[in-house]
This record gives structure tokens, C-alpha cells and sequence, in this order.
């Protein structure tokens, strides 16, 4: 079932168009990343499907009104300690510890929020939303700042929280390398550029290139390999890459 539906948009702000014709649907409980090159509309889009903007051509099929939350860049935490802030969603105190524990926060329990870095703070934020027991996450951009562990840790988080709650999540990025696990990528420049399997799309470097992201190591190791004919042009992951390789 697709939970949200984009039909033909087009949208300008002060005469700069931001996009033609996008049309692309999401199922509910996927994990979906829309890509766009820097500037290019990440946080518009994000607006037009929480409602921040008005548009008759995002849909959001359900017959009751869904809880939908947004994580931006910033984070503000008004209490004392993160319990504290988090009874403030839930009164439940095991769920808490539990989410906590699960998040690698239990230590900072009784910690002012402002005593934790940016990806902890993601992190508390997350378990907020999770608490509130929102059915769709969009995200801003928020993996600007992480390092790459700590990237693969928190959408490994996003991703055992989307299968196991059937929530929709999609966030935004300009950076392939950040689509990791994804159900889906869908990169836009002005006009939809691709909308598939994160497979298929490393494959693609003519969309990649068009679009002006950071081609991933792997994708270029590929194409190389192809050329020289070390490999055919079947789809391969980059673990078949290396066995080929070994041989």
C-alpha cells in the first residue's frame, strides 16, 4: 500500500523552479532516501509532506490523520535530565530504559540533554519519536555530521525500528553513502532523475553524475573493472566484486 503519493508536482519559490513534474509514490513501513544535489529542494520536499507547504499533489492515503514527525539539523531539549525529557512522551519508565539501553544511553539517564554530542542527541531524539509512537519519520539532512560508524549504527537503529513498528521513514541526503539499507532512493534535480533499488542506481553513474553526487568508491571500482573486462556488465554487489577479483 503506498502511504504517500507525489503526482505531477511542480513547485517555484521567488521564480526559481525547484521541481517539474516529480511524480513518486512510498509504501508504508518502507525506508526511503531522496537525494538531491546541495540546495536543490531536500527540505521543500520534506515541508511539502509533513503540510508545512501546501500542495494538491502530495497525497497522504489513510483514512485517519497519521502522526507524522520531523528531525532537523538542529535539536533543542528543554529538561533537566533525559528522563525528564522523555516522560514528557511516556509515562512507561520500563520502555524508556529499555529504548535507552537499546540506543547506548542508559549511562546519561539522569544527565542534563545538553551533555550529549550531536549523533547522541539524534539518538534521543529518535527515541522521543519512537515513544510518541509517530507512523512517519522525515528526516533533514541529519547525517551531515556523523561519522561513518556512527552513520551505519543509527540507520541500522532506523531500519530494526521501521520493520519491527511498520514505520515510513524518509530522509534526506546529497550523499549516496548515506542511502545505506534504504528500501528505496529517489534523486531529484528539478525533474526525477531515478526512483529504484539502491542496487540498480550503483550501477547507473550516468544518473549520479547528472544529478552532481559523490560517486561511491564501490560504483567507481566497477565501472573500471568492467572496462578492463575484469567483469560483465551484471549487476554485482561490491562482496561478488571482491570474489571475482580473488580468483
Amino acid at each position: 500500500m503506498n502511504i504517500i503519493s507525489v503526482e505531477n508536482l511542480n513547485f517555484s519559490f521567488d521564480k526559481n523552479k525547484i521541481f517539474s513534474n516529480v511524480s513518486f509514490d512510498i509504501r508504508k513501513g518502507s525506508l526511503v532516501s531522496i537525494t538531491t544535489p546541495s540546495s536543490k529542494g531536500k527540505t521543500t520536499m520534506l515541508n511539502l509532506i509533513n503540510g508545512n507547504i501546501y500542495s494538491p499533489n502530495i497525497y497522504i492515503n489513510s483514512k485517519s490523520k497519521l502522526k507524522i514527525s520531523t528531525i532537523y539539523t538542529n535539536v533543542n531539549f528543554y529538561s533537566k535530565t533525559i528522563l525528564e525529557e522523555l516522560l514528557l512522551v511516556s509515562s512507561n519508565l520500563n520502555k524508556i530504559k529499555r529504548l535507552l539501553k537499546e540506543f547506548n544511553l542508559i549511562n546519561y539517564i539522569n544527565q542534563s540533554p545538553l551533555n550529549l554530542n550531536y549523533v547522541q542527541m539524534h539518538k534521543l531524539n529518535l527515541i522521543k519519536i519512537i515513544l510518541n509512537k509517530s507512523e512517519i519519520i522525515l528526516m533533514d539532512n541529519i547525517f551531515s555530521y556523523f561519522d561513518k560508524y556512527s552513520k551505519i549504527e543509527f540507520i541500522g537503529l532506523l531500519k530494526k525500528y521501521q520493520q519491527e513498528k511498520n514505520i515510513t521513514i524518509i530522509y534526506t541526503t546529497n550523499n549516496l553513502d548515506d542511502t545505506i539499507f534504504c528500501d528505496k532512493i529517489i534523486i531529484i534535480d528539478k525533474e526525477l532523475l531515478y526512483d529504484g533499488s539502491l542496487d540498480k542506481i550503483y550501477m547507473n553513474s550516468s544518473v549520479i553524475k547528472k544529478a552532481k553526487l559523490n560517486v561511491p568508491l564501490e560504483n567507481e571500482l566497477m565501472e573500471k573493472l568492467n572496462l578492463y573486462n575484469v567483469i560483465d556488465n551484471t549487476s554485482y554487489t561490491i562482496e561478488d566484486v571482491v570474489e571475482e577479483i580473488c580468483k
